[in-house]
């Protein structure tokens, strides 16, 4: 294939994706800020207020939706192609149907690249932004921190043990912490004291806790009261910064890719579960793979119906395929989420499903 006839092919498959993502996000936008309208009938927030939401709130919903639109646009610019006879001439040129797949699966591949590397951690950006906004306009909260009826919960590890740290409510930050109560722990996970403060500030290493009110147990003697013992203040060693404890309370999606095996690794210390990020992690990490799938699969429905004469047939055959995969990915997901299987397996077994697929039809479909 002359490189003339690769860049006209990637040229076209792109305007039809692009065009393809551009409706998609603003139909979020327009059907988001209907619906925040709705929710903000009560509120001071302006209709600047609720675009930009509504804005900030696009790209995170869009990119659930991107592989499906991917497969769409391979169908409208194959369709387009076949119905305009350019796939016969290049075929009539000796061609191959997979020669002539071969750029738009490349372009998806690396699009895939950037989605993971580049779109993610925006994405990611726009979606802690978004739900600070909307706690405040939308619950009058400055702070996701402190809407828990239960109070923040914050646990931190070290060679020695760990501490778990409950607080009434925090600063929008998560420097400050009030009505704090914090719980030493040693490394057999016996109680070793108890600490209980109006205020603990963060600072860098440590938390610096003032009116402090601590009693001490002795492990070896459990049935023995505990020493009681008042203090102005009292520091206490830390590796938590005001970043990691934002994070701890977002959603793997509001964690951008490259911020992720870190805070993964935190979480693991700390003793807290890290399949549902690392869930998230290795299902960015298929993004090249499933693009593709669904660049194959859209050309394999589409460069059939050319020639049979069936696109509206083959069209809803290639939206319940690309919903089954869906529903399958959705069930992998919640599988490796939960720990029933490993993450690396959930992660890539629908987009490994959809390529076969794919092939599956086009070796069936395809004379060469």
């Amino acid at each position: 294939m002359s490189l003339t006839l690769f860049l006209y092919l990637v040229r076209r498959f792109l305007g039809t994706l692009l065009a393809a993502v551009i409706v998609v996000l603003a139909l979020i936008v327009l059907i988001d800020l209907v619906e925040l309208m709705r929710r903000t009938a009560n509120s001071d927030a302006t209709v600047w207020d609720l675009l930009g939401l509504a804005l900030l709130h696009a790209l995170p919903v869009a990119g659930t939706t991107f592989p499906f639109v991917m497969m769409l646009s391979s169908m409208a610019c194959f369709t387009r192609l076949a119905r305009s006879s350019e796939l016969v001439v290049a075929r009539a040129s000796g061609l191959s149907g997979w020669r002539i797949l071969m750029p738009a699966v490349l372009s998806a591949a690396i699009l895939g690249v950037v989605g993971f590397a580049v779109l993610n951690p925006l994405s990611a950006a726009m979606l802690q932004r978004y739900e600070t906004l909307e706690a405040r306009f939308l619950r009058g909260q400055e702070s996701l921190l402190s809407i828990s009826r239960e109070g923040l919960w914050l646990r931190q590890a070290d060679t020695f043990g760990q501490t778990v740290i409950r607080a009434e409510h925090a600063n929008s930050a998560g420097t400050r912490l009030y009505g704090v109560s914090l719980f030493e722990f040693g490394r057999d996970n016996q109680l070793l004291g108890r600490i209980e403060a109006e205020e603990a500030e963060l600072l860098p290493g440590e938390w610096r806790l003032h009116d402090v009110m601590r009693w001490n147990f002795d492990p070896a003697n459990p049935n023995t009261p505990p020493k009681r013992v008042r203090e102005d203040s009292r520091s206490v060693a830390t590796d938590l910064t005001s970043d990691r404890i934002l994070e701890s309370f977002a959603s793997p999606d509001a964690i951008g890719f490259w911020d992720l095996p870190e805070f993964i690794e935190t979480l693991r210390a700390s003793g807290f579960s890290a399949l549902r990020h690392q869930m998230h992690f290795d299902r960015e990490l298929t993004k090249p793979l499933l693009f593709s799938a669904m660049v194959l699969l859209g050309a394999a429905f589409s460069m059939g119906s050319a020639r049979l004469s069936r696109i509206g047939l083959m069209l809803l055959a290639a939206t319940l395929t690309g919903f089954a995969l869906f529903f399958i990915s959705d069930i992998t997901q919640a599988l490796g989420a939960s720990g029933a299987i490993p993450t690396l397996l959930a992660a890539w077994v629908p987009p490994s499903a959809a390529a076969l697929l794919a092939l599956g039809l086009l070796f069936y479909m395809e004379d060469g």
